[in-house]
């Protein structure tokens, strides 16, 4: 009796259909993979929204406040000593999908040479030190915020916040927006421009597509 079997062009056929179907799937996949990443993102922030309710409580209404909004040498280990003993878990402090742009922010990352200096993988508008971010001017690799977007929206100020201020205010967000670095072809949560998470002075969470910067208050 004659066993049955695949031809070549059967098993060529077959895996060509295999082939076709995983790149069908693998976008959906990263979509599927960023999209939880997102979410866990979502509750850092509320937590560390949260946090930043705490410390105020214990601090006659004042919230946690930083130096200067972005990472730099100088490092967020002020506010990381604020809101650390609220959250006691470091993990908390970074994006998860901060690895995406770790190439041109280093600073953001959750290694444990970042953990001991203080660079976190969030911004915190609550500071006090001029110029509002450690990066004026427009340098490569930076992102909207620092290289300008708070003096032109907020002025370039001492922004130290506090429970009296309207609860729409932004107090936490993603440190990394996407408005026009498509050479990049990065982004941190799914939208091609602009996606952020943004953790409000109320302590409530939203994710923000498109033009974030035309939202900031």
């Amino acid at each position: 009796m004659l066993r049955a079997g695949f031809t070549l062009i059967e098993l060529l056929v077959v895996i060509a259909i295999i082939a076709i179907l995983a790149a069908m799937l693998f976008p959906v996949f990263l979509r599927a993979k960023e999209a939880a990443r997102k979410t866990v993102c979502l509750s850092n922030l509320r937590q560390l929204g949260m946090a930043s309710q705490m410390y105020a409580s214990d601090n006659d209404g004042w919230l946690p406040c930083d130096y200067y909004a972005c990472n730099s040498s100088t490092t967020h280990s002020r506010l990381v000593g604020q809101v650390l003993p609220y959250i006691n878990n470091m993990d908390i402090l970074y994006c998860p999908s901060t690895v995406k742009v770790q190439a041109w922010m280093p600073d953001f990352s959750p290694t444990e040479a970042n953990q001991t200096a203080g660079n976190i993988g969030y911004y915190c508008f609550s500071y006090d030190q001029i110029p509002s971010t450690v990066s004026p001017g427009k340098p490569s690799y930076s992102t909207w915020i620092s290289w300008g977007f708070l003096p032109q929206w907020a002025g370039d100020n001492p922004r130290i916040m506090s429970e009296q201020w309207d609860t729409d205010c932004w107090l936490w967000s993603d440190a990394w927006c996407k408005l026009t670095r498509t050479e990049h072809g990065v982004t941190l949560h799914g939208s091609h421009r602009g996606s952020i998470n943004i953790c409000y002075l109320d302590g409530h969470v939203k994710f923000q597509g498109g033009q974030a910067k035309l939202v900031f208050k």
